[in-house]
């Protein structure tokens, strides 16, 4: 290609949050647990956006995916914060009397 050195690559242009290393955690597991958040990519799937979010959980690094409207919206809010202590509790909705998970 002529003037390769012209073109930029998508990663000079948005930034990445590299690979995702370590175990996966479920929103549940990590419930009542304390856990440092390293590093929060918002991504698009197939059913709308979620967030990826880097963990140390006990010493290990791990990892996990939400869409969970209240953790969304506070990891998002604090996403230039980080690192940070978190611990992801489960409530129940004062309207509705339904379960969510939120994070502290």
């Amino acid at each position: 290609m002529t003037g390769e050195s012209e073109v930029r690559r998508v990663s000079d242009v948005v930034g990445t949050t590299g690979e995702l290393e370590g175990d996966m955690f479920y929103v549940r597991s990590l419930i009542g647990k304390e856990f440092v958040i390293t590093n929060i990519a918002e991504r698009q799937g197939d059913s709308g956006d979620y967030l990826a979010v880097k963990v140390v959980l006990d010493d290990k690094a791990g990892f996990f995916f939400t869409s969970h409207q209240a953790i969304y919206r506070k990891l998002l809010a604090c996403k230039d914060e980080l690192p940070l202590l978190a611990t992801i509790v489960e409530r129940t909705g004062k309207k509705s009397g339904r379960n969510y998970f939120d994070i502290e």
